[in-house]
């Protein structure tokens, strides 16, 4: 059934690429960042890149942001405890590659994720030759683990994530998908209810491994913002959420004149877009990349990479891609500001994040919104409650302790499983 599936796979992927290609082209064109690597997409490597890899690293892929972030945090510590260790991080967006490159060195290469077709599949794995492929969370790439796994290199998916909508996917084929995932070596989970879900899928209960979740795993302590401004940041926001977000701010800073607003869209192109937007609302938006910094009107921070380093700077945070106006819903990744002590805000679309969002409001440690009237109200009431605040922080901290260690975690299983050889 395995050589069915993927026969069916290669057949259904060439037209489908043809279709999604004008709209992927143009998505590249928009956003910029690809053009020095844009022949790692054909799986074209250069002789010095082939000589600077060589064989043997390990091999990890990371669709964009987020889960480049927890390939970081992995392959660190991993290096740390085997400084001979070397990795490849292959990344579909352009904004995942640009966070990559700046931490290239010696033992982490980047690299913009090659198309899953299987001559250049094969041909690649055979090149590369990896001790192990992995990939976080849910990119599953059938050529290239079928490629790994006829030169028996060991493939795992580290911080499965399985939303409710892709198990009801994977449900109406399992039959053509429980193949794939059972020719896998290894499999970790971020929550103990996620076993009866892969298992569901007709996935083998012996390769799933629960490890807690990486992008939850944090040695820091959360640190109340001392600056004299108090910053209300609005992170990952999409289409449909900046102007509810401006429009409540305006409301707040005739009660709160040191309220400053901090926008960064999940997509930096679209700045010409909100600052017409907040245009409409007689409000001037300043640009980050021209070298602005907080002040009396809303900074738009449109630049790569930069998000992390406000969330400590951050009294309250709204996560984006959760209100009812969003293009796109589904929700952001709430946990980093919560990490950081913030007190945060999310609108009631938070799909992709469940049930820990949902687990997270119940215990106070976050609140939803479901409108800019909700938002200006719950922004109010926490500005004038520190108690508050510091509550919802000590909430988050019991929630996410069960996250500890989960990094280290996947370490050993790695470890154990390139030993396995």
């Amino acid at each position: 059934m395995r050589k069915f599936s993927l026969i069916l796979y290669n057949l259904l992927f060439a037209p489908i690429l043809l279709v999604l290609l004008p709209g992927y082209l143009a998505r590249i064109r928009k956003r910029g960042g690809y053009a020095h690597k844009a022949p790692q997409r054909l799986g074209i490597l250069d002789d010095a890149t082939l000589a600077r890899i060589g064989t043997g690293r390990i091999w990890l892929h990371a669709v964009s942001v987020g889960e480049a972030g927890i390939a970081l945090k992995f392959a660190k510590d991993f290096h740390r405890r085997n400084p001979a260790s070397r990795f490849l991080i292959s990344t579909t967006t352009s904004t995942g590659l640009a966070i990559l490159e700046r931490h290239a060195s010696e033992w982490l290469e980047p690299m913009s994720n090659p198309i899953d077709f299987p001559i250049i599949t094969s041909r690649l794995v055979r090149k590369l030759h990896p001790s192990a492929l992995l990939m976080v969370e849910a990119d599953l790439w059938p050529n290239r683990v079928t490629a790994c796994k006829a030169l028996g290199i060991p493939v795992a998916i580290m911080n499965a994530r399985l939303s409710r909508r892709s198990e009801q996917r994977f449900r109406l084929v399992r039959r053509f998908t429980a193949p794939f995932f059972n020719q896998l070596d290894l499999i970790t989970l971020t929550d103990e209810e996620d076993k009866a879900r892969w298992t569901s899928l007709g996935v083998h209960p012996e390769l799933l491994q629960l490890t807690g979740n990486m992008k939850h795993d944090s040695t820091s302590h959360p640190v109340v913002s001392l600056n004299a401004d108090t910053i209300l940041l609005a992170a990952s926001t999409h289409e449909g959420e900046e102007a509810v977000i401006a429009a409540a701010w305006q409301i707040l800073r005739n009660e709160f004149p040191n309220l400053r607003l901090v926008i960064t869209p999940r997509h930096v192109e679209r700045r010409s877009e909100i600052r017409a937007s907040l245009r409409q609302l007689g409000l001037t938006c300043r640009l980050r990349s021209e070298g602005a910094d907080v002040s009396d009107e809303p900074l738009l921070l449109d630049t790569t990479g930069e998000l992390g380093a406000w969330y400590p700077k951050a009294t309250i945070v709204f996560v984006g891609k959760s209100l009812p106006g969003s293009v796109n819903k589904g929700g952001q990744n709430m946990i980093e500001p919560l990490q950081c002590g913030a007190s945060v805000l999310i609108g009631p679309h938070t799909g992709n994040f469940e049930p820990l969002a949902t687990h997270l409001c119940e215990a106070g440690a976050m609140i939803r919104v479901n409108d800019g009237e909700e938002i200006v109200k719950t922004t109010r009431l926490l500005l004038n409650d520190a108690d508050k605040r510091t509550s919802m922080i000590a909430a988050a901290e019991h929630i996410l302790s069960v996250h500890q260690g989960a990094t280290e975690r996947n370490c050993e299983l790695v470890e154990n499983l390139l030993r396995s050889r």
